[in-house]
C-alpha cells in the first residue's frame, strides 16, 4: 500500500485561486485599447449622508456641465445620469496617458427613508452634486404625547 500525500490546502483554496484568475481576466477584458487599466470604482462616486429631516446625496462630477446631467427620483430610487465628453488631445499629439473616462454614465442609489419627491433640490458647485431629498411626512418619526386617563 502506497503512501497518501497529504495537502494542507483545502476546498476553499483552489476556489480563491480561480476567483484571483477570474479576475485577472475580466481586468484583461475590462482594459482599455492602449491596454491602460481604469479603477473599478463606480462613477460618480457618492456619498449619503441622512438627518432628522432630509437625505444628502454628493456625487463628484468634475468637468461636467449641467445641461449633460439629468437626475430622476422614482419611488424609492434616486439616478443620476449623464455625459462626459471626449476631449482631443492637443494638435499633432497622442495619449501617453489618460485616465479619465468620457461618454454616458448612469447610476442610481436606493434612498434609506421615503422623500417627498415634489421637494426635491440639486445644486451644482464646483464639480460636485448636491442633491436634497426631503423625508416625506410618513418617514419622519412623529413624538406621541402621551395623556394622563
Amino acid at each position: 500500500m502506497g503512501l497518501i500525500k497529504w495537502d494542507r490546502t483545502g476546498p476553499l483554496d483552489s476556489l480563491a485561486h480561480i476567483q484571483r484568475e477570474m479576475g485577472d481576466l475580466l481586468g484583461i477584458l475590462g482594459s482599455a485599447p492602449q491596454g491602460e487599466r481604469y479603477a473599478t470604482m463606480e462613477f460618480p462616486p457618492i456619498i449619503v449622508s441622512i438627518n432628522e429631516d432630509c437625505v444628502f446625496v454628493r456625487a463628484e462630477l468634475p468637468g461636467i456641465r449641467i445641461g449633460d446631467l439629468d437626475i430622476q427620483v422614482v419611488d424609492d430610487v434616486l439616478t443620476i445620469k449623464g455625459e462626459r465628453k471626449a476631449v482631443a488631445p492637443a494638435a499633432k499629439s497622442t495619449y501617453l496617458r489618460r485616465e479619465r473616462n468620457y461618454g454616458t454614465f448612469a447610476r442610481s442609489i436606493m434612498l434609506p427613508e421615503k422623500v417627498d419627491v415634489e421637494k426635491v433640490a440639486a445644486s451644482y458647485k464646483q464639480g460636485v452634486l448636491l442633491v436634497t431629498l426631503p423625508k416625506a411626512c410618513e418617514a419622519k418619526p412623529k413624538q406621541v404625547v402621551i395623556q394622563k386617563a
